[in-house]
């Protein structure tokens, strides 16, 4: 064991600390990168493949432009849209927050491709005019409570990319994996670990975890441990802070895995199966990265 905590830590220092992971543009910049990849990638799309199903359930590449949209649309607009599907017809919604989202995506099913894209790009722009004209110290109203226009943009462009990847992975074109929404996104993700891994692991004091991602396009190491009043925080590896009895756990894995992980896209044993795990605690930490509705 003294041996592995050695190299572990050899290892740490060499690679990039994911925490140091963010957008190179502002977030308002960062929010129109993301929106304008996924506008070209839906640019291209065929009109068969508009009703490919994708890795969010009941939803298609339709219904994926027509969440992006309505969820502009409601800070732009004020109020979300007035509709109630047949809840019947929809055997995927399972929970009051899918209902939340279902609404507004049921509301423009049978609207054409052509619509949906130029509503996407239409509500994209005046949601920045919006933003623009209140000012960006404004509090945006939101699901729970207010956001600042930072923590409103930083979420949209999470949202955006991560539904841009499901496109992809329905159309079969991986991609776009390196640029700031994905640096964005990567930020979120990894900001939530010490909560995982102290909350919803629980893992016990003195346990660490440190999980290697692998590229490709965002590569770097990042290390949780339990301090002993029990708080999960990121840590650097180092020799006073590892114990002779530490409990040490690694997990790597490819940048796409880990976001399909955290964004439960893919089913945990499969995840499991092909991440490389050492430690007792290891495969719970993986088991519990799943984080989105």
């Amino acid at each position: 064991m003294p041996e592995y905590r050695l190299e572990m830590r050899h290892n740490f220092h060499m690679t990039i600390d994911l925490k140091d992971i963010h957008s190179q543009a502002d977030p308002i910049t960062t929010y129109q990168e993301a929106m304008t990849d996924v506008i070209e990638l839906l640019g291209g799309v065929t009109p068969s493949q508009w009703e490919s199903p994708t890795p969010c359930p009941g939803w298609t590449v339709a219904d994926i432009a027509a969440h992006l949209i309505d969820l502009d649309a409601m800070v732009v607009n004020g109020t979300a849209v007035d509709h109630e599907p047949s809840w019947d017809s929809l055997p995927h919604v399972k929970s009051e927050s899918s209902k939340f989202t279902e609404r507004g995506v049921d509301f423009r099913r049978g609207t054409s491709s052509t619509d949906l894209l130029e509503q996407l790009t239409s509500t994209s722009q005046e949601l920045i005019k919006h933003i623009q004209l209140h000012g960006l110290e404004f509090q945006v109203p939101w699901v729970k409570g207010e956001l600042s226009v930072d923590q409103f943009l930083s979420l949209r462009t999470f949202d955006i990319w991560v539904h841009e990847q499901d496109i992809r992975s329905a159309l079969g074109v991986p991609g776009n994996l390196g640029g700031n929404p994905a640096r964005t996104s990567a930020q979120r993700m990894i900001s939530a670990l010490p909560l995982i891994w102290g909350k919803k692991v629980g893992a016990h004091p003195g346990s660490i975890i440190t999980l290697h991602i692998t590229g490709p396009e965002i590569v770097g190491a990042a290390t949780i441990m339990i301090n002993q009043d029990g708080r999960a925080v990121f840590t650097e590896l180092t020799e006073s802070e590892v114990e002779v009895d530490s409990d040490v756990n690694s997990v790597s894995m490819s940048w796409p895995s880990f976001n399909d992980a955290f964004c439960g896209r893919v089913e945990v044993d499969a995840i499991v199966a092909s991440a490389n795990l050492t430690g007792s605690l290891a495969e719970g930490f993986v088991s519990q990265l799943p984080s989105t509705p």
